[in-house]
């Protein structure tokens, strides 16, 4: 084989060789007619049912599991939820959000006072821990007519009003 032949092997230029990618054409999911319910005249290219995937909490772990696994169940840091204010001067504070909704308050963010680089910064963090604990971000100053930046984290299971936070705001 000459240098330019295997150079074109290597980038995938030379000619093609079926003969060894056929591993799935012998398992049976595979097969043209395989669908359920597959009407006459189906071809290799319909749909093939797949078994349904196990749920999350289904899913097997590396090694083996003695009992079933339970969704786990999230601690309720607090019986009442908490609305904090933080109005953060730099990114340095962003501590003064994360902790009290890690903890299970709602905190409401007024990021006016920031320039835009460090709010959107904080604004990802919010995002972030939303994401993380699986709680619902607001944005309070939408739709009014003052210059405020006001954002709102709430956690998972907080029965919070809109209302309640754009008050604790001041925005109303």
């Amino acid at each position: 084989m000459s240098f330019f032949d295997s150079a074109k092997d290597f980038f995938g230029l030379g000619p093609v060789d079926h003969g060894e990618d056929d591993a799935y054409y012998d398992d049976p999911q595979y097969a043209p007619g395989a669908a359920a319910g597959a009407a006459a005249g189906s071809t290799a290219y319909d749909r093939v049912e797949r078994p349904e995937r196990p749920s999350r909490v289904e899913r097997a772990a590396i090694g083996e599991r003695r009992e079933p696994l339970r969704e786990p169940a999230r601690p309720s840091y607090r019986a009442t939820t908490h609305i904090v204010t933080a109005a953060p001067r730099n990114y340095n504070d962003a501590k003064e959000i994360g902790e009290p909704f890690r903890d299970g308050d709602a905190v409401v963010m007024d990021l006016t006072d920031l320039d835009t680089a460090d709010a959107k910064r904080i604004v990802d963090f919010a995002a972030g821990l939303c994401f993380a604990l699986r709680g619902n971000m607001h944005n309070l100053s939408r739709g009014s007519e003052s210059r405020k930046r006001v954002f709102a984290i709430v956690p998972e299971n907080a029965r919070v009003e809109k209302e309640d936070l754009k008050r604790a705001a001041g925005l109303r």
